[in-house]
């Protein structure tokens, strides 16, 4: 009878975990195939490039004013660890969402049906809210890893639950964890888009699981530590950039006066539930990545292939520049270099990353 009850119970457990990945809505259903082609020129217009092509030196009026900046960005993991939370970006339900202006780099990924998800990183802030919280893919857990960083979901694909335990990820699973940790905006019990957490929580019950409080690696970029932005020489006009997933279109338009992105979704204000603001990025990095729906996988789920090396482009005050990118393996952070070889350097602000399927549609103007 006790053996009994124990299979009982695992398969209880198990059948939650996959469940905890949401429902598939008629809008998941018979999406395209994202296949490999040959990766398109996003840019409408051009302006005079160096001889060579890659970025000058800096322009007249961007010489290195170096400053103590008191912002969010000037404190690379000082005293803190990293946690990455995955966040709902699927239909109007989930909006707004709580928390992405406090993160230093939002992670924007394709997933089920041509869908996104999104993947704040957090340090050294404090947002009271943070969702709503979503299920974990395994190809999120390549990202999450470049930053050491404790890894939040509710639930997750059976992938992404056996990365987790092989891969020894210092995980929080709200499927598992009670309003300690996690709270639900609604009381419909079908509603799987209104779960939130907060830093003080997540932090908390990362100190009762002796999670460690710093992280083992260094930050992958580099801030440029000038109060001015820096512009490389040459690149090209980058006032809008659209973003086409298969069935979610984001947008970001250049505001001079700020010197930041402001970020659309769906073309309407991308706002943050707690500020009642709008969002905004101070660069924005774009990879093309190849990806691919999971053989046999009842939900269209994808697998995408986050090593090796392809192109993108780094977008920051204005300009766009191509860009190369490399990773080694699954846990090793991502090179970014212009087409010279030379680093990216970002300026001061928040950072989007827009992983995109080969054949996605990317217009800079």
């Amino acid at each position: 009878m006790k053996k009994w009850l124990v299979l009982c119970l695992a398969l209880m457990v198990l059948t939650g975990f996959i469940a905890a990945c949401g429902a598939k809505t008629s809008e998941e259903e018979n999406q395209p195939v994202v296949v490999e082609t040959e990766l398109p020129d996003p840019f409408d217009n051009t302006s005079e490039q160096p001889e060579d092509g890659q970025p000058g030196p800096a322009e007249e009026g961007q010489e290195d004013q170096v400053e103590d900046l008191e912002d969010i960005y000037s404190s690379q993991f000082t005293g803190a660890r990293p946690i990455a939370v995955m966040i709902d970006n699927q239909g109007s339900k989930v909006l707004p969402q709580g928390g992405l202006d406090k993160a230093q780099i939002v992670y924007e990924v394709i997933v089920e049906g041509g869908l996104t998800r999104l993947m704040p990183v957090f340090w050294g802030t404090e947002p009271e809210m943070i969702g709503p919280v979503r299920s974990a893919r395994h190809y999120f857990l390549d990202f999450c890893m470049e930053y050491d960083a404790i890894y939040v979901h509710y639930g997750g694909s059976p992938q992404a639950g056996t990365d987790i335990r092989n891969l020894k990820i210092n995980a929080i699973d709200g499927l598992v964890l009670g309003p300690d940790v996690f709270w639900d905006l609604t009381n419909d019990p079908k509603n799987w888009q209104d779960s939130y957490t907060s830093m003080e929580k997540l932090k908390k019950y990362a100190q009762k699981r002796n999670y460690r409080d710093a992280a083992q690696v260094g930050f992958p970029f580099t801030y440029n530590d000038s109060a001015e932005d820096l512009v490389p020489a040459g690149g090209d006009d980058a006032t809008v950039i659209t973003l086409k997933y298969p069935s979610m279109t984001s947008r970001f338009d250049y505001d001079s006066g700020t010197g930041t992105y402001k970020r659309y979704r769906y073309d309407k204000e991308h706002m943050e539930r707690v500020s009642g603001k709008q969002l905004e990025a101070k660069n924005i990095i774009v990879l093309y990545v190849r990806n691919w729906t999971i053989e046999g996988d009842y939900a269209g789920r994808q697998d995408m292939n986050t090593t090796g090396s392809g192109k993108g482009y780094f977008i920051t005050a204005g300009k766009a520049f191509k860009i190369k990118w490399s990773k080694e393996s699954r846990s090793s952070q991502t090179k970014y270099t212009y087409e010279n070889g030379e680093p990216i350097v970002l300026n001061r602000g928040q950072t989007w990353i827009q992983v995109m399927p080969l054949n996605a549609g990317v217009t800079i103007e």
